[in-house]
């Protein structure tokens, strides 16, 4: 067993902004805690141990060599991992397999992103499994698979066009009553997966164009270079495409992306 071993402060004293900040790092690291330990998963990164002393607070992980995001935009040692990888399918099957585990046991991510992806490889250099990680904005759902909504958290250009929606009206002074203010929903997490995916078959390119151009483009639902993968790959083109649906309520659930790609539909 291999782990890395991740050490986090507790609250210190000092500034007003200071304390706050860490005060919401520890919320966060509470939550993937929570998260993790009740998460037994191939596909998900393994917590294996957690102890504390009178300073800090000791994660014991599983050890991965890079995430998705380092496999195009790292060093050359990262980048060379291109060619361990499994086909394209493979990967995107173990990541709807892992995020389908997520969801049945009632949990939403809510913060999926390429650098939320990490990459196992044995020492053989043959078998390589995909693994969602932090956790830290995960939040629990009911059996509906639906959350209430305090604020909007996560990052703008992997976000579901109903997050960003929601974004943007606050941003611009906007306000909602908690009462009348839409649930989120783990289908929002499925937009973002698509995303993920899309992005590695477009190798390391965002489906939705430039940086500057995604958050406006999502709100369009105009994934304007996605196309680039319909010749060579159709099936998953398709799939993503559901993935992608700009209504919620007409995506397709992460259990049925496992098992389109199990079918080859």
């Amino acid at each position: 067993m291999v782990l890395t071993c991740i050490i986090l402060d507790r609250d210190v004293e000092g500034q007003k902004s200071g304390r706050q900040a860490n005060s919401n790092r520890n919320v966060e690291n509470n939550k993937e805690e929570e998260a993790l330990q009740k998460l037994d998963h191939p596909n998900v990164v393994k917590l294996y141990h957690v102890e504390s002393d009178l300073d800090f607070r000791y994660y014991a992980l599983e050890l991965c060599q890079l995430s998705l995001s380092q496999l195009f935009n790292g060093d050359e040692a990262q980048k060379n991992y291109r060619e361990k990888m499994p086909p394209e399918e493979e990967v995107c099957l173990q990541l709807a397999k892992g995020l389908a585990h997520i969801h049945g046991k009632r949990l939403i991510h809510r913060n999926i992103k390429p650098e939320n992806v990490l990459i196992w490889v044995d020492s053989t250099g043959e078998k390589v499994l995909m693994k969602w990680s932090g956790f830290g904005l995960s939040k629990q759902v009911n059996e509906r698979g639906s959350h209430s909504m305090s604020g909007v958290r996560g990052t703008h250009n992997w976000m579901a066009p109903e997050i960003l929606k929601i974004m943007t009206e606050e941003n611009v002074g906007k306000t909602t009553s908690p009462d009348i203010r839409p649930r989120g929903t783990v289908k929002s997490d499925v937009f973002s997966a698509g995303l993920v995916f899309g992005y590695y078959l477009l190798g390391g390119d965002h489906p939705f164009g430039s940086a500057i151009n995604v958050p406006a483009n999502i709100l369009k639902n105009e994934p304007v270079i996605l196309r680039k993968i319909k010749q060579q790959h159709p099936m998953l083109h398709a799939i993503i495409m559901e993935m992608l649906k700009a209504n919620p309520n007409e995506r397709i659930s992460s259990a049925d992306v496992v098992s389109r790609i199990n079918k080859g539909e």
